[in-house]
């Protein structure tokens, strides 16, 4: 790619962000510095000289992805409109709820991996009847929404799109034309392999991110 490419497409990004100033500014950096400290952690063999904060691969990418999607609601407001307005609660809580759903594979993903991938489901008493609340299945729901979100905000709609389309596809493959498709896939298996499998959304690219760009960058 071209010089020149490059920098339409940082200017383009730099263009979408949020104008901050004072304490919310000051904050946006204190993020950011904390999860630099991390990657520079994860990237040195201190972790295996202390014995201490030696991270595997997807809790480390879960980490990574949590900081991203922080910063994302924080510095990217809802639409272009919005660049010189302050950050509301309503990013504030959406920064917060993204970070906790990263925080939660980071945390159970042993757990996770001796259920091999199976979903949690949590007890509900309910008006004298007792349910199973997904509670996984909501999580990691919740997640890739607003990593779509996240991806809208800071890149543009067509990558959104794109992955819309697939994701689509492969809940609606038996409905499909012939030559196209396939058995389809449950919710709970599209949630299970995409947010807390390591191959998709914590595959490849992002480890990429968290071992090689970030640290280039």
């Amino acid at each position: 790619m071209k010089n020149s490419k490059i920098d339409n497409i940082a200017e383009e990004t730099e263009g979408r962000a949020r104008i901050l100033f004072g304490w919310q500014l000051k904050l946006v950096a204190c993020v950011a510095f904390i999860w630099s400290l991390f990657q520079l952690w994860y990237a040195s063999p201190l972790p295996f000289i202390v014995g201490f904060g030696v991270f595997i691969d997807v809790p480390a990418r879960a980490i990574h992805l949590g900081f991203g999607l922080f910063l994302a609601f924080l510095l990217f407001p809802f639409n272009k409109k919005n660049r010189s307005k302050k950050i509301n609660i309503l990013n504030f809580l959406l920064s917060i709820i993204a970070f906790f759903v990263t925080f939660y594979l980071f945390y159970n993903y042993e757990a996770l991996v001796y259920r091999n991938g199976v979903l949690l489901k949590h007890p509900l008493s309910l008006f004298g009847n007792e349910y199973f609340f997904p509670t996984e299945l909501i999580l990691g729901g919740i997640g890739m929404l607003l990593l779509l979100e996240a991806t809208r905000r800071a890149i543009g709609i067509p990558l959104v799109i794109v992955a819309s389309i697939f994701l689509i596809y492969s809940i609606f493959g038996q409905s499909m034309p012939e030559m196209i498709s396939h058995q389809g896939l449950s919710l709970k298996r599209l949630v299970g392999y995409h947010w807390f499998g390591g191959e998709a959304i914590f595959g490849i690219p992002i480890s990429v991110s968290v071992s090689f760009v970030f640290l280039f960058v």
